[in-house]
């Protein structure tokens, strides 16, 4: 019976955080969309004051006293909103201006790479066959998918040193953000986790916000199109998305939970060709085939190594 129960949770945590990658997936071209109104520091801010108003207060109603941190864990929780969103929406919007699209996606591919790595080190869970290659199966086909879509010279071109070491930076706070997630007592539940991360994470972004994007975001006059992109990324991607990926990091580890963010590039290219035209080539096809496998493998193996925080 609790082999079952078990392999019901693995099931359902897969799920859920497969699912909470479509959600990041379709957020892609959301954001392209908000942008075109809003700077990044304030699309975020507003997507965090959207999604920590709307959690915060369901996490109250549900859980009450019991929905917020104790003191003790309280540095855990500061932690991880420093980690995601704080300095991951920071690197990866800096980044992302002096290094083109294509790269970036290929670096942030790296992030199931480096969590089996980081879940050595810091969880002692052992490095296993399926993770490792599976993640780098489909690293290479987000490298095909990417010169597919973008053109062959673009993975060679349009990239910084500063930009390039900001955008690891956003990997590894994604790396240390599932780990410190791992670590918390898992009497937690991904609702409140996630409603105090987003909360504590808008503290971190109001005064960067106030000091270099507020007079630009007041006078703005939002059309229809960004404001239900912006409740799209609030609800979705910033709330629901990150309830399911701390499910799964709870219930199946940081890395298998990762080993899942490659879904992001298929899902993405998808919407793209449904909602904005872009092209969806047979060669497209054979980078994203790539991904699936490589996700694929690396969920095939069982779990290693003790679950922390008890």
């Amino acid at each position: 019976m609790e082999k079952d129960n078990t392999k019901n949770r693995t099931f359902l945590a897969t799920a859920l955080v497969s699912l909470s990658m479509v959600f990041y997936g379709i957020s892609f071209p959301a954001t392209r969309v908000a942008l075109t109104q809003y700077k990044p520091i304030s699309l975020v801010t507003a997507r965090l004051i959207i999604s920590a108003v709307l959690l915060m207060s369901i996490n109250t109603i549900l859980y009450g006293r019991k929905g917020f941190p104790r003191w003790g864990d309280l540095p855990k929780f500061l932690l991880i909103a420093l980690f995601q969103p704080f300095f991951y929406f920071l690197f990866e919007t800096f980044g992302l201006q002096s290094v083109s699209a294509a790269i970036s996606s290929v670096i942030i591919a790296t992030i199931p790479v480096f969590t089996p790595i980081g879940a050595r080190v810091f969880l002692k869970e052992k490095l296993t066959f399926y993770p490792i290659s599976g993640a780098l199966l489909s690293l290479i086909g987000v490298v095909l998918l990417v010169s597919f879509s973008r053109g062959e010279d673009t993975l060679i071109r349009n990239f910084t040193a500063k930009g390039l070491l900001l955008l690891f930076g956003a990997v590894f706070s994604a790396v240390l953000y599932s780990l410190a997630v791992r670590r918390l007592p898992v009497s937690y539940s991904p609702l409140t986790i996630t409603a105090v991360q987003n909360s504590l994470g808008l503290l971190f972004f109001l005064p960067v916000f106030f000091i270099f994007e507020a007079s630009d975001a007041f006078a703005v006059v939002p059309n229809s199109e960004t404001i239900f992109s912006i409740l799209f990324l609030a609800v979705f991607a910033s709330s629901l998305a990150f309830i399911f990926l701390n499910y799964g990091i709870q219930q199946i580890g940081p890395s298998r939970a990762n080993g899942l963010v490659n879904l992001v590039p298929v899902i993405t290219a998808i919407v793209s060709f449904l909602f904005f035209g872009e092209q969806f080539s047979s060669s497209k096809i054979i980078g994203m085939g790539v991904v699936l496998a490589g996700v694929l493998l690396a969920q095939a193996g069982k779990i290693k190594g003790k679950k922390k925080g008890k």
